[in-house]
Parts: C-alpha cells; structure tokens; sequence
C-alpha cells in the first residue's frame, strides 16, 4: 500500500510538472518569429531573447522551446499621481475583453476600448481595480454572459500593453457601444460621443 501511494504522489507530481512547463514553454512553430511569440504571450521581445539567450532573433529554430517570463503585475498611474496594481491576471482577463469586444475592429479600435476600462479604473466613478470594473453588473456582456475567449491574440494583448502605458485614441472615454446594434439607444442618446473608431462610438 505504502508503495502504492509513494507511485501515486509521483504521478501526481509529474503531472503537476508538465502542465506547470507546458503554461511556461512555447515550441517553435514554422513561421513563427520572436515578435509574434512575444505578442501572444503578452511579453517583450527582448525579454524574451534575454531569457532565452538569443543572440540572432531571425534564426529561431522550429521544434525549439523557449521558456516564456511570467506575466508580472503593472502600475497604473491615476490622474492624481497615486498608482494601483494591475495583476498579471486583470491584463490577461482584459486582453481576452478587447478580444470579445473589439476582435473584428482596427488595432485602434482594440487600443480604445482597453483605454476605456483604464479610464474607468482612474475615474472616481467606478472601482479602482481592472477586476472590479470588468466585473460591474451591466457593464461589459462578454463577462456577464461568461462568453469571453479563454485567450487573445497578439494584436489584442498588444493593445492592453499601449494602452496601460497611456495610448488612448478616444481622449478620456468612459464608454463604448456599437450604434447598430445597441439594444439602449435611448441611454446612448444621454451620453456625449466624442470619438468614432471602426463600428464603436467612444461617449463620455
């Protein structure tokens, strides 16, 4: 019995393993290059040279494994100068939003709609933290329905990135909606629209 279980733990533990290498390593896939593969993981490409020990980022070779950074959390500079803490996990969860919201839109579009929850988090309106915000009853459906993709392309992790250092096409929206297919025209018609990018009209 007592070796039975001795076996049983080290299943266990080798599995625990391989699932903890396979969410950290990324195997080289032909076409892939060092931007794309930083892209998708929400890292920089020199971060990820660095811990790889890549010299020459145009001789990747397919098969290889490249071992990725972990996602470390980020400061949020408010209107006051003060900072929160944005986790890893908030710029994955809302990565994954601009992905459900704005997937078919321009990359504008998908930087403004990150701006718009980083707006909210800085605003004195809404709650301080990327989670909360995403989280507000009625606020973004993707969430509320449970429909959000359990990941995002690079262009989308991309736009969280330019818009958490302060990149905003939409100049301080709190709100976005799509005219044609809005179910609360008569909301929208209360708020100030200040920006249109792809199908989204940006309110304040």
């Amino acid at each position: 019995m007592r070796s039975f279980l001795v076996i049983l733990l080290g299943l266990v533990l080798m599995s625990c393993l391989v699932q903890a290498d396979s969410d950290s390593v990324h195997v080289v896939q032909p076409g892939d290059t060092l931007w794309d593969i930083a892209m998708a993981h929400g890292v920089s490409w020199q971060d990820l040279a660095a811990l790889n020990r890549i010299k020459d980022p145009t001789t990747l070779q397919v098969g290889a494994r490249l071992r990725l950074p972990t996602q470390a959390d980020a400061k949020l500079v408010l209107h006051d100068g003060t900072t929160v803490t944005v986790s890893g996990e908030e710029l994955d969860l809302l990565a994954r939003v601009v992905q459900a919201e704005a997937g078919g839109e321009p990359f504008e579009g998908k930087v403004a709609v990150a701006a718009v929850v980083f707006n909210r988090v800085r605003s004195s309106k809404y709650p301080n933290s990327v989670w909360e915000v995403l989280h507000q009853p009625g606020q973004f459906t993707p969430v509320a329905q449970g429909t959000v993709p359990k990941k995002a392309d690079a262009s989308c992790a991309e736009a969280v990135t330019r818009a958490l250092a302060g990149e905003d096409p939409t100049g301080g929206a709190l709100y976005f909606y799509n005219p044609n297919t809005t179910q609360a025209p008569e909301f929208w018609a209360t708020r100030q629209v200040i920006k249109r990018i792809g199908n989204h009209n940006f309110a304040l």
